[in-house]
């Protein structure tokens, strides 16, 4: 059957149900006399019932056709239609329904499957997860894509036909993610020297022209997509697109050229930056046309390229006449001129020009070159990709999703590709600065509860935000109020990356705002939020450019083309440079505790002046206006910056610095941030701040982070810690008396030692109301870290947090975290920098009890060591064989003795087992710096040392190297100074990475990478365990075995210790301390073991029992400590529960 036909047609229900058939055979019925069903006459003309589908594993859907009405707003209404037939499909047994939904004057069909909630659970049965419903929708009929839709109706046709397997044709997750793929390999291409691609950058220099390749690559990617999204709405013309139409109008237009770019300069950059960034007809009757005269000051926004059409420039302007001026500043052309810009030196960065000039070499100096290739080589060009999906400009939720491409897929696309991909360790580089993007549910919860905490956590307030909320018109006051106030909010991300949470807030508060004025208009009320209510920082200036391009997105998606009107009937887009800026957002200017930046009665007018500035430029509409209302606002912060600093506010330094920031440039960064700088307001301004804050350790490149924040006076800060730590007081200082700030960050500050600094000023500063610990439950798709929410207002702690804590049992609470926390919700009292541990009722009395018997095992005067770390156990760590052949090498009775002192047998992680250890024969070279061992002394152990590496280099047909620079290499390999091992100038790479030399330290090349001070105590008795596994294993070791890290190891010959270790009881409170990982694992690291609360009375029966105990030992080991500890047979009963 040709579903193609069928899918690309205005709706026809036989034909249809013939698809259907072809796709179900037998197992779907259809009435010969559909049945009429009664729906709102508001929302559609009429409904029928057409029939069912039974599926193999026994459920069963109904089928629908409902003709809406001419007249209803889908958008507004999409909850009502949804739900519109839940009743009867509920009412009928039915699990769910296929619903048909088509106007007849359209020719457009909306192909939907709704649904309650279903997921798979752990056990990896489909199951209910909520009566809510859910809608997926296809948007079918003329003129419309539909591969997605023919391939997926393929597969479903070739599947076992369960419910899983329907909700797998809709499947927004699967498409967006191949999406990524296709465009991924594009990317990777398009920045390879194969992809050809320049940008002029400096015209004065020839060697820059791919400098900085990869931002300005997806810059052109993001201003592609977005044009992609707004064709949808018919902005632009299609034709645009079209090779064999665009072979019509270029000259000797070659689609398949790997060097000409005609294709990118004549047709997209005089689409960005002479259409869309130019009014039809300006403000002084200027109306869009070609750059005749060189010194015409709006010469950026002109047409240029004539010569390379074939067609006249009255035909060229009358090429792109149907399309609307958008402004906004994405499409503003970012080349900087001498004579336009005032700029020292010339830099073309988006290369738009009629200087046809070019270098000895034959490049352009002036012009951009992306060749036609690239977007138009079959199947992997840029256009073959887009052409193959479906795109829809509006945002989808996760209760209507409709199978297509949403705007919310542009910050999946920035966090894929953004900056430079790094070969060596295959990330991103928004990865690599430890940015993850957030999921839809989660900020669509973390937008919810922020929203009601500033609102007010009242059932009227909560009932806003609830699927099923009814308008009562007695309640229009109450209403009133919370529009009032919604529409004052002050928010912040401030890393706030593609825009996730500003663009979720957006969508919140709008869709709260629908429900309780439903008779506003939605682009006007939109303007008004983002203008008054949203604002965005991020230290990358393309996020920053991403998250303005999806509210662009969001407010063309609310406007309708209509022709008979100026400029189409499309609104002019607003300018977003003074909302979401580009800074450095840990970084504020410090100025007089005394003073307000603008208190000043002199500074006073001038802040005034600038702040009316900026509103007349955030709808200025020209080119013209921009720039001049620009120069005056660079006048007004020059003069600003030397009022305060006669003022004494500011340092000169930063009053120059403040003066120098320009938010208007999108190329720069701002070292500094400062709300009222930036955005006109006062201190502390912000009732919300939210976001997923960056996840980096201060100490990563050489502590750089560290050394940057360290003089920046945050109480949270350590060294040793994490840059969301400094996040969490960034927000608090921006954060009213009273606001709230709402965050998802690694969890380990809760537990973790660098995290005591950040838990005294949680509990001190804040009153922390919700926190959400997500304990081995992966949140983002491209990192393993383990995460929380946390929701705090800045009031006085009242000790009472509501807390909940998600594992592998209960993992897809995630998908409705509302309800699970009010099933699952504890309260717990945070009062001190000790660690933050979730614990229920019986929890907390068990941990009351344990610590009420017992001294942590730190004060016991016992130190916990890690095991050795060599820094390269592949040349330190050999097996006997090895170790008998050094030792046959010695060519003395005394050098081999020596030898033989210095080989040492190791126990790793895995060979440690509960009471007891498998040795694996295995020995470390023991050259520990601080014995201060001459290798010369030990030749045997230096020529192994010198060779070790030969059989891996010649595997990896590295041969020349093992021949000729064999001690070269391994002597490069074992040095401890974090550079790339080079043999004659090329580096090594065995395996997928260049091989380098260990970290960097004051050691020699033949010593352990540590310095081993207590190494004395590896010829003691000790009780070692392992440093990963799913329950503690504590061993007792004899004298002389060494332990390798990162297993820890206490130096007692007290069996009691290790009897109380092994027990049920220890390895439940322990593992309460830290995170459980995917799988069940549980890192046993030596800040929790120490806190473990050890009797200092009653273990004199213990210690008569031997160190491998029988299991019946340790049975009757567990009831003597169980009561040691006083607890009661529930509680014991709990542990044991948990332990099976």
């Amino acid at each position: 059957m040709n579903y193609k036909e069928i899918i690309e047609s205005r709706y026809n229900r036989e034909a249809w149900q013939g698809l259907l058939h072809d796709i179900f055979h037998n197992n779907v019925k259809f009435w010969s006399n559909p049945i009429p069903i009664q729906v709102s006459n508001r929302l559609a003309k009429t409904a029928l019932r057409l029939g069912n589908i039974t599926l193999s594993d026994g459920e069963t859907i109904a089928v629908y056709e409902v003709e809406l009405n001419d007249k209803v707003d889908i958008s507004r209404n999409k909850r009502g239609i949804r739900d519109m037939l839940t009743s009867d499909w509920r009412g009928m047994g039915y699990i769910g329904a296929f619903v048909f939904s088509y106007r007849k004057n359209e020719s457009s069909l909306r192909f939907s499957y709704v649904s309650e909630t279903w997921d798979f659970d752990k056990d990896g049965n489909y199951e209910k997860r909520s009566t809510d419903t859910m809608r997926y929708t296809y948007l079918l009929g003329e003129g419309r894509g539909c591969r997605t839709a023919i391939d997926r109706f393929t597969a479903l046709k070739e599947s076992k036909q369960t419910l899983s397997d329907i909700t797998a044709a809709f499947s927004v997750e699967t498409l967006t993610k191949l999406f990524y793929k296709d465009l991924f390999d594009w990317y990777l291409w398009a920045i390879s020297p194969d992809g050809n691609i320049s940008f002029p950058n400096n015209t004065a220099i020839e060697e820059d022209d791919r400098e900085d390749l990869e931002k300005k690559i997806i810059r052109m990617i993001t201003r592609i997509i977005f044009v992609w999204f707004i064709k949808q709405k018919n902005l632009v013309p299609g034709n645009l697109f079209d090779e064999n139409f665009i072979e019509t109008i270029l000259k000797d237009f070659d689609s398949q050229s790997p060097v000409s770019g005609t294709y990118y300069n004549a047709i997209l950059q005089n689409l960005f930056f002479a259409t869309l960034n130019r009014a039809i007809e300006d403000e002084n009757g200027e109306k869009r046309g070609f750059a005749e005269s060189v010194g015409y000051t709006d010469v950026k926004t002109l047409y240029r390229y004539d010569e390379l059409f074939s067609i006249s420039k009255e035909e060229i302007i009358s090429l792109f006449s149907e399309v609307p001026f958008l402004n906004g500043g994405l499409f503003e052309c970012l080349d900087k001129t001498k004579t336009l810009d005032g700029v020292s030196k010339a830099y073309y960065y988006d290369g738009f020009s009629r200087n046809a000039s070019k270098f000895s070499d034959g490049r352009y100096r002036y012009r951009a070159v992306v060749p036609n290739i690239l977007f138009f080589a079959p199947e992997k060009g840029l256009f073959s990709i887009l052409a193959r999906y479906n795109f829809t400009i509006e945002e989808n939720t996760p209760e209507e999703q409709q199978v297509a491409l949403d705007p919310e897929l542009l910050g999946k696309v920035f966090e894929n590709l953004l900056g430079a991909y790094n070969p060596e360790t295959k990330e991103t580089a928004r990865n690599q600065s430890g940015s993850f993007y957030t999921p839809r549910e989660i900020v669509g919860y973390m937008v919810d509860e922020s929203l009601i905490a500033y609102l007010g956590d009242t059932p009227l307030h909560r009932s806003l935000f609830a699927q099923n909320f009814k308008y009562e018109a007695e309640k229009t006051s109450e209403y009133n109020e919370i529009a009032r106030k919604l529409k004052s909010v002050k928010v912040i991300d401030p890393a706030c990356g593609s825009g996730a949470f500003p663009m979720g807030m957006l969508n919140r508060m709008i869709d709260i705002l629908q429900r309780i004025e439903p008779d506003e208009n939605t682009y006007t009320q939109k303007l008004s939020i983002i203008e008054n209510c949203l604002y965005g920082s991020d230290i990358q200036s393309i996020a920053v450019q991403i998250t303005k391009l999806r509210f662009f997105i969001s407010l063309i998606c609310d406007c309708e083309k209509d022709p008979s009107k100026p400029n189409f009937g499309i609104p002019t887009l607003p300018n977003l440079e003074t909302k979401f800026v580009a800074a450095n957002s840990l970084i504020g200017k410090k100025r007089n505790v005394q003073s307000n930046l603008f208190e000043n009665p002199e500074i006073k007018p001038t802040k005034e002046a600038l702040t009316k500035i900026r509103h007349e430029h955030f709808m200025a509409k020209s080119a013209v206006t921009k720039r001049r209302l620009r120069e005056q606002d660079q006048n007004l912060r020059e003069k600003l910056a030397s009022l305060l600093a006669e003022n004494n506010d500011f340092a000169p330094e930063d009053a120059k610095q403040l003066a120098s920031w320009n938010p208007y440039d999108q190329n720069t960064v701002s070292r500094f941030f400062d709300p009222e700088w930036m955005f006109g307001l006062n201190d502390n301004p912000f009732d919300i701040v939210i976001g997923n804050p960056p996840y980096i350790q201060l100490q990563n490149n050489s502590g750089e982070l560290a050394i940057l924040y360290a003089d920046c006076g945050y109480k949270t800060y350590a060294r040793t810690g994490d840059i969301y730590c400094l996040f969490y007081e960034r927000g608090w200082q921006l954060l009213k008396d009273g606001g709230h700030l709402c965050y998802i960050t690694s969890n380990k500050w809760m537990r973790a030692g660098y995290g005591e600094k950040t838990r005294d000023f949680l509990s001190h500063n804040t009153d922390p109301q919700l926190l959400i610990d997500f304990a081995g439950v992966k949140i983002f798709e491209s990192a393993t870290v383990d995460t929380n929410i946390l929701l705090f207002s800045k009031n006085k702690n009242q000790h009472k947090t509501l807390c909940a804590v998600t594992n592998k049992q209960n993992k897809d609470s995630v998908r409705n975290l509302s309800v699970f926390v009010q099933q699952e919700g504890v309260d717990c009292d945070f009062f001190s920098s000790e660690s933050w541990v979730i614990l229920s009722p019986i929890e907390q009395s068990i941990k009351r009890k344990i610590e009420a018997v017992g001294t942590p095992l730190k004060d016991w005067d016992i130190q916990i060591n890690y095991g050795i770390k060599t820094g390269l156990n592949d040349a330190f760590i050999i097996n006997t064989e090895k170790r008998d052949e050094i030792l046959a090498n010695c060519l003395t009775e005394d050098e081999r003795a020596r030898t033989a002192e210095l080989i040492r047998p190791i126990l790793r992680g895995r060979d440690i087992k509960r009471y007891a250890y498998d040795w694996a024969n295995l020995y470390l070279i023991a050259t520990f710096p601080a014995c201060n061992y001459d290798i010369d002394k030990y030749p045997a152990i230096k020529q192994y040392l010198l060779s070790f590496a030969e059989k891996d280099l010649r595997e990896a047909g590295y041969d020349w190297v093992a021949d000729s620079y064999l001690a070269d290499f391994c002597k490069q390999k074992l040095a401890q100074t974090g550079e790339f091992v080079e043999i004659e100038g090329k580096r090594i790479t065995i395996g997928t990475t260049p091989e380098k030399a260990r970290k960097k330290t004051n050691n020699q090349w033949f010593e352990t990478q540590d310095s081993i001070s207590y190494w004395e105590d590896f010829f003691k008795p000790k009780i070692t365990w392992g440093n990963l596994n799913l329950k503690g294993t504590y061993s007792y070791v004899q004298k002389g075995m060494f332990i390798n890290a990162p297993s820890p190891f206490i130096v007692t010959s007290n069996i009691a210790i290790l009897h109380i270790l092994n027990s049920k009881i220890a390895d439940y409170y322990i593992r309460s301390l830290g995170v459980t990982r995917n799988g069940g694992y549980f890192e046993y690291k030596p800040m929790f073991v120490e806190k473990f609360p050890i009797p200092q009375t009653g273990l004199d029966s213990l210690e008569l029992y031997p160190i491998n105990p029988s299991k019946e030992q340790e049975k009757e080991i567990d009831d003597i400590i169980y009561q040691l500890y006083h607890l009661s047979m529930q509680e014991i009963e709990y542990i044991e529960n948990r332990e099976s």
